[in-house]
């Protein structure tokens, strides 16, 4: 609603690169918070306490001062905001005959128009495929480090420079993303790098050799999930499309922690073989998922571009066409 849909992915990157960085900080914020012994709360419940305090206290404070659309934004001037709403419109491409988000009314036409599109499954899907390594990957790379020979405290300095790399990735990733305007191709090199990681690990070599793909597992999931996000939310229109689309891709994507608690077990130590092999497997599902969609997206434009949706603009309301207007391109 603020962005073009090829300056999106950044602000999504700058949005998303909390990840990594929260995983590089963490660890060594909640040993400190469970040491504190005070009025009857002891070690551990103070990490939800302060943790909690203060995303609640920040969740609070963007109410007053995040606008819901552009038209609302105060620290604007009236020239600005038609500015802004102007540029919005000329983004849409026929998706939407409203100029401003907040004259559209919600239709359950627009909520099959998300569910039944082909850019929503396949996404929500690669979604799913690539957050499984991601929780994974951030909930035992200390057990993974430990198991290399180094004790709990190290274990957690040692997670810092993977996830430092991990945000770095982010940033420079969602940036030529946008530059290219394109998702796909990010998509495919990030999990190709990521599938180097997981083998890496799976060899049996050196710790040392481990501990670096565990820095090329964090360059090459962290960045694929603002980038399968940002690919969705380029491909839907209008914005109750949109908004339905990237709902049922999170709810999808979620349900992966499932998948991820319980692929690094006491069990399978030192090596956790099975671990990186489920997430080496989803990796290339998403990898294949990303060539499949980019083979389709490239194909419904030709489509378009040779003029083989145009009938759509004689079966009815052209407003109620969204993404199938003739004039809207997919993002590769």
């Amino acid at each position: 609603m603020f962005y073009q849909r090829h300056e999106l992915l950044f602000r999504i990157g700058m949005f998303y690169c909390a990840a990594p960085l929260s995983g590089a900080f963490g660890g060594l914020l909640a040993t400190g918070l469970a040491r504190l012994r005070h009025n009857g709360y002891n070690r551990w419940p103070w990490i939800f306490i302060v943790e909690g305090a203060v995303t609640v206290a920040y969740g609070l404070v963007t109410i007053w001062f995040l606008p819901a659309t552009p038209s609302n934004a105060t620290f604007l001037t009236e020239a600005e905001r038609a500015a802004a709403v102007h540029r919005m419109g000329l983004d849409a491409h026929g998706a939407s005959k409203e100029s401003k988000v907040e004259s559209e009314r919600f239709s359950w036409h627009w909520v099959r128009m998300a569910v039944l599109n082909v850019n929503t499954i396949v996404l929500s899907l690669n979604y799913f495929a690539i957050i499984t390594p991601i929780y994974s990957f951030s909930l035992f790379l200390p057990t993974i480090i430990s198991n290399l020979g180094y004790d709990s405290v190290k274990a957690q300095l040692f997670t810092v420079p993977p996830n430092m790399a991990g945000f770095l990735a982010v940033i420079l990733c969602t940036f030529l993303s946008d530059k290219i305007k394109g998702r796909g191709p990010i998509m495919s090199g990030c999990c190709s790098i990521a599938i180097i990681g997981y083998i890496m690990l799976l060899i049996k070599t050196t710790p040392l050799v481990h501990y670096g793909g565990t820095f090329l597992v964090a360059v090459g999931v962290f960045p694929s999930a603002p980038a399968v996000l940002g690919w969705l939310a380029n491909n839907l229109a209008p914005h109750y499309v949109r908004a339905t689309g990237i709902g049922l891709q999170i709810a999808v994507c979620n349900c992966a922690a499932f998948i991820a608690t319980f692929t690094y077990l006491e069990k399978d130590k030192p090596d956790y073989t099975t671990g990186h092999f489920i997430n080496l497997g989803m990796l290339v599902l998403s990898l294949a998922l990303s060539t499949a969609n980019i083979l389709y997206v490239k194909w419904e434009n030709r489509k378009r571009e040779n003029g083989g949706r145009d009938y759509r603009l004689d079966e009815g309301d052209e407003g109620m066409l969204g993404y199938k207007h003739p004039s809207f391109r997919y993002t590769i």
